[in-house]
């Protein structure tokens, strides 16, 4: 796992000198990406989205990098050939739309299509895969590690009735930067949080821009 690897950057970027930069990243996630209070039934889930984005993603101010590619910078002369590959492949994970494909041959993994590239990637060591459905759209981060990917613990699954409403969204900005599809995917990430409090209220008046809710 991946995860023995990634510790050492947490430990470094969330406390000490960073621990206010932390409480400002969340603050600056969550207004995007809605807010989750530790009630909801995807607080945990919600937290590790956001713990990646902050690692993998925002640049820390004065010096334009993330805290993984800092990390990388301070450390590559020092690491051995193994974890310079480790860390290296670390500063290009995939935040994406994504929709699962189907199960691998003999069902160890799971094959899924990135919606904004139209990559497809097969996903090994999937924990939680007897909980996804062919057809399943999520919002979820690819870590490439020792040749193959692996899932964070993070998603945000969306309602599959609303798949048309997501896939044309996605198709407007399928070649614009990644900072707009990242502002879109934050964006879905707040309707499904609406979706989750007002399930009295019909999904596609949750699933929209024109929302009043």
């Amino acid at each position: 796992m991946y995860q023995k690897y990634l510790d050492p950057v947490i430990e470094e970027f969330i406390t000490g000198e960073y621990f206010r930069e932390v409480y400002n990243a969340k603050q600056e996630y969550f207004t995007k990406a809605g807010i989750v209070y530790e009630d909801d039934a995807e607080f945990e889930q919600r937290m590790c989205v956001f713990m990646d984005w902050y690692l993998f993603d925002r640049d820390l101010p004065n010096v334009d990098l993330p805290p993984i590619k800092l990390y990388f910078r301070k450390n590559k002369d020092r690491f051995n050939n193994e974890e310079l590959n480790i860390y290296k492949d670390f500063c290009s994970t995939i935040h994406s739309m994504f929709c699962l494909k189907r199960l691998t041959f003999m069902k160890k993994g799971l094959v899924v299509s990135d919606l904004f590239s139209k990559k497809s990637y097969t996903v090994d060591n999937v924990e939680m895969k007897s909980g996804f459905t062919r057809g399943d759209i999520f919002e979820a981060r690819l870590i490439p590690f020792k040749g193959r990917f692996e899932f964070s613990k993070g998603f945000c699954f969306h309602p599959t009735e609303m798949q048309s409403f997501i896939l044309g969204e996605i198709k407007k900005i399928r070649f614009q930067d990644k900072n707009q599809q990242t502002k879109l995917i934050l964006q879905l990430s707040a309707m499904k949080l609406k979706h989750l409090r007002f399930q009295h209220i019909e999904v596609q008046h949750i699933y929209t821009f024109n929302s009043k809710f």
